[in-house]
């Protein structure tokens, strides 16, 4: 797990590339009793803001204070601007965006009810067209990274086959260290995880993925699935409220969760973890110590609206 140091030709800490959305996110909305038809109901809040792996762990990674650049595609239309406007104002490099001329952004409307529970309705959007030539044809822009984050392995389809292929080519023309987040409904297929998994640094997807990819109910034995596909470095499997487990080196370690006394919105919290744990690893932490890391930010996402408005910067999470 080696991640290359800062220098002149490698001037940003983290390529962030994958799925770029807007978010709309209405709470508290009460979808098992909703209006009647034809109805209003009023709510609190609702807020557009961007969602996905490249805004949200991107904008966290900034405001954790962190140099970024993204990989992506938007459509050519308003809330395309909206993302290029928002990740470049929170000073991502967003050379490495497409504008897409032949659909909409993607779009991802989040109904969050009074617990911080969200429910999602996704339009895919350009994000049919994303391709992992979409990264290698960017490699001038990637090979400027240290770590490589790609999501999500599940909301992806036309990319799954061919990670490996990415990941290979990554690592042989830029040495940099990679991580592999997933979302959605990764399915089980162990050929394609042993296609990409020995060529990934950080692999720590969420319970029900992790259990979707393997078929096992046990993290252990869902780490033990990686190992056997090839992992060779970090893995681990988030598990909610009650935190993550970790593997790294034969060691394995259950890291505990970061309370909050109340949870607003849940929406990015798990990218909150990402960016959190990436964090820890640039910070030259050990990976356990990146988990807590991770678990800490992931709390702070969770009392606010929207993924990134709680983020602090990294100092804060240090010393608390």
């Amino acid at each position: 797990m080696n991640i290359p140091p800062l220098s002149p030709l490698r001037d940003l800490d983290v390529i962030v590339a994958g799925l770029s959305v807007v978010d709309i996110i209405g709470r508290p909305l009460n979808l098992r009793r909703p209006p009647k038809r034809g109805g209003l109901e009023p709510v609190e809040t609702i807020t557009m803001t961007t969602g996905g792996n490249v805004p949200n762990v991107g904008i966290d990674l900034v405001q954790l204070g962190f140099k970024v650049g993204a990989v992506s595609r938007v459509g050519n239309d308003s809330i395309g601007g909206f993302v290029r406007s928002r990740l470049e104002m929170s000073g991502i490099m967003i050379g490495g965006l497409v504008v897409d001329d032949r659909k909409q952004t993607s779009a991802t409307v989040v109904a969050v009810d009074r617990s911080g529970e969200r429910t999602f309705f996704h339009a895919r959007g350009c994000m049919e067209n994303f391709r992992v030539e979409d990264v290698l044809e960017q490699m001038d822009i990637v090979r400027r990274g240290r770590i490589l984050a790609f999501g999500y392995f599940g909301l992806l389809p036309e990319c799954d086959e061919h990670l490996g292929r990415l990941f290979r080519a990554v690592k042989q023309k830029t040495g940099m260290a990679i991580l592999l987040d997933t979302a959605g409904n990764p399915r089980k297929d162990d050929a394609t995880l042993a296609s990409f998994l020995p060529h990934v640094d950080f692999f720590i997807p969420s319970y029900d993925e992790a259990k979707a990819m393997t078929g096992k109910k046990e993290p252990a034995d869902m780490i033990r699935a990686f190992r056997a596909a090839g992992a060779t470095g970090v893995v681990g499997v988030k598990l909610g409220a009650d935190g993550c487990i970790v593997s790294v080196s034969g060691k394995t370690k259950r890291i505990a969760v970061r309370r909050v006394r109340r949870v607003v919105d849940a929406t990015g919290a798990g990218d909150a973890f990402i960016a959190g744990f990436l964090a820890g690893m640039l910070n030259t932490l050990d990976p356990f110590a990146a988990a807590r890391l991770g678990n800490a930010v992931a709390a702070s996402s969770l009392t606010a609206v929207g993924a990134s408005t709680a983020v602090r910067p990294l100092h804060t999470y240090l010393h608390s």
